[in-house]
């Protein structure tokens, strides 16, 4: 099965896609900006996905929903009316993914999906795809099961971001940002911080990582972690300074590990949910 992972990770670099999960929140907005960076510097495409809440359809279709409005007037509810509401509320989302994919000079496309939570998210997400995650936009158990389906299940790699974390430029490169970023690379850029846990799924993380801070221009780091606990992973990254932290998804313990690290370490988590190959000479940017 990791050699069946490698070999589509590798011939499916061309249509690799970063994906989101979008809705008319000032958090998905956050989640969409930081999307359309990884997309930009990595020349991916980005797919949105506007997900249509199946529980909420299932409330609203009950004889006693009722919604209350901004000015506390109660009214009753079908789920006809909601539907339509999400419909609305979709399009929304797809005129703001079509102008943040502009204003980034990316490739983007638009589905909308019927699910429960960041669940709808993964069953859309595949093994040539990145994730988009926020802590903000879920409970742990909720954000810890779906990076566990999406790295485990569906062998996708996650972009997690925890609570409080800023994500700031750490996925700008010189060479790829678009002109509307302007001079957000005046401050130093941090380094790439790659999890080498002493097995062989840790070599290849670390091969991969090389790799890909060529392609988005971060210094790179190693650090060799056998042993260690995710409190510790956390402490080397903020001695590093990291922007960015590359660990395997097998390398972590239970599914809240992921978020619990992204916080306590303040920086995004890259969590990869197979073995990966170097990424080929002929498609990484050096200039």
């Amino acid at each position: 099965m990791a050699e069946q992972d490698q070999i589509r990770k590798v011939t499916s670099l061309s249509h690799r896609r970063i994906v989101v999960g979008l809705d008319t929140s000032f958090m998905a907005r956050e989640a969409l900006a930081l999307a359309a960076r990884v997309a930009a510097s990595v020349d991916a495409n980005l797919r949105g996905i506007f997900v249509e809440d199946e529980n909420l359809l299932a409330l609203a279709s009950l004889p006693f929903a009722r919604e209350v409005s901004m000015s506390g007037k109660m009214n009753e509810i079908d789920s006809a009316e909601m539907l339509r509401a999400m419909q609305a509320q979709a399009q929304i989302a797809k005129r703001l993914l079509e102008r943040v994919a502009g204003e980034a000079h990316v490739n983007w496309s638009f589905d909308v999906a019927r699910g429960a939570g960041l669940t709808g998210l993964v069953q859309h997400t595949g093994v040539a795809d990145t994730l988009v995650l926020r802590a903000q936009d879920a409970s742990r158990h909720e954000l810890g099961r779906t990076v566990r389906a999406a790295t485990l299940d569906a062998r996708a790699d996650v972009l997690l971001t925890g609570r409080g974390v800023t994500v700031g430029n750490a996925f700008i490169s010189p060479t790829t940002r678009p002109r509307s970023f302007g001079k957000t690379l005046a401050s130093p850029v941090r380094p790439l911080l790659a999890v080498d846990e002493g097995s062989s799924l840790g070599e290849t993380c670390v091969g991969f990582s090389q790799s890909l801070a060529v392609r988005i221009a971060m210094p790179f780091r190693r650090l060799f972690a056998r042993g260690f606990s995710t409190a510790d992973l956390a402490s080397a990254a903020r001695k590093a300074n990291a922007g960015l932290i590359v660990v395997n998804a097998q390398a972590l313990g239970d599914d809240d590990d992921a978020a619990r690290l992204s916080a306590a370490a303040r920086c995004p988590v890259l969590l990869l949910g197979g073995e990966h190959a170097t990424l080929p000479a002929d498609i990484i940017d050096i200039r």
